[in-house]
């Protein structure tokens, strides 16, 4: 029984990129769609009052 032992490990199947090119266009819509709806969000506020205020000049007489 003359056995060598072999000292070299096997060869491993090289793994999948875990990053592939639809993730990767996935997190830039998100990224996009985020930043988009964040910044429109922040201009709300004040279009709401401009639009609000403008209703109410309209409606009132003009003060003397």
């Amino acid at each position: 029984m003359t056995d060598t032992l072999d000292s070299t490990p096997p060869a491993l199947a090289p793994r999948p990129p875990l990053v592939t090119r639809p993730l990767l266009l996935r997190f830039v819509f998100v990224l996009g769609a985020s930043t988009s709806f964040y910044l429109l969000l922040s201009v709300v506020p004040g279009y709401a009052a401009d639009r609000s205020g403008a209703a109410e000049r309209r409606a009132s007489p003009p003060a003397h």
